[in-house]
């Protein structure tokens, strides 16, 4: 396995991640996409992990921090601004002498996969998605969560303060830290609560999709991820992972294992465009 640290251009940005080759030539690839924090992908072994049996399964692999995140330039975007680095990530991999572009799939965990979804969902390199633990609507996530965690008078004063901060920047008077990251309150509400990738796939042409959740995702409810896969209308299959969370800690070579499993199923159909997958339930 060749592994080696790389950096590519998102605009005018430069991002970081970790490159993986098998040998061989014309090999389908895979880009990850990280989840919401600051340390990128370095924050979780679940990548990692996921890269090297990716490479004992005959694919290349990149992982990457999104702007703002890990090693990469930039500033966070609540998803928007990261839509460029997934484009510019996916190119950079297809670049690569070894790698046969027209096979390309797409990892995304958490934000990850909106991300991914948002970005990449037309274009015609992509074969599949694989999205772990990723909400259909980020409203509804982040308005569950917080009413979860602190009561729906919590939410509601969000929703004040998020309103007089997009007026007035309050967030230099109270800071906001999530998984590593400063945010500003009217930029959750405008900006990452508008992701929708139920909405984005609803009555639309797409690659096949796989949907992975645990049993005891504390961010991401099974309620969710149903509603997720009920929303999608062919091409698509929901797998549900018992005794794990967000993280998926404990099951990180079965969460890589079915997602590369799913990946090389797609291998064998003819596909064009990334149409023509099986259908299949959880």
């Amino acid at each position: 396995m060749n592994q080696k640290d790389v950096e590519f251009q998102s605009g005018n940005i430069t991002l970081r991640g970790e490159l993986y080759l098998p040998e061989g030539s014309s090999l389908p690839a895979i880009t990850v996409c990280h989840g919401m924090h600051g340390q990128g992908f370095r924050w979780l072994p679940l990548y990692r992990s996921f890269a090297q049996l990716a490479v004992q399964r005959g694919f290349a692999c990149l992982l990457f921090d999104f702007r703002g995140c890990g090693l990469s330039e930039g500033a966070f975007d609540y998803g928007w601004g990261e839509q460029e680095d997934a484009k510019a990530a996916i190119q950079f991999l297809a670049r690569q002498e070894q790698v046969d572009a027209s096979r390309s799939f797409v990892v995304g965990r958490s934000l990850g996969g909106t991300i991914a979804l948002s970005a990449l969902v037309q274009d015609p390199r992509v074969k599949g998605f694989a999205l772990w633990a990723t909400p259909p609507d980020h409203y509804r996530n982040i308005k569950a969560f917080i009413e979860k965690e602190n009561g729906r008078l919590v939410f509601l004063l969000f929703l004040i303060f998020s309103t007089i901060d997009g007026v007035c920047d309050v967030a230099r008077l109270m800071k906001v830290k999530l998984w590593g990251l400063s945010l500003r309150p009217s930029y959750v509400r405008r900006k990452l609560m508008s992701l929708n990738g139920a909405r984005l796939l609803a009555g639309k042409g797409h690659p096949p999709i796989l949907l992975l959740i645990g049993d005891q995702d504390d961010y991401v409810t099974l309620d969710e991820a149903r509603r997720y896969d009920n929303s999608i209308s062919e091409r698509k299959r929901l797998i549900i992972l018992p005794g794990t969370g967000h993280t998926f800690k404990g099951e990180e070579e079965r969460v890589a294992s079915l997602t590369l499993d799913w990946f090389q199923e797609l291998l064998a159909f003819p596909l064009s465009g990334g149409q023509g997958a099986p259908s299949k339930g959880s």
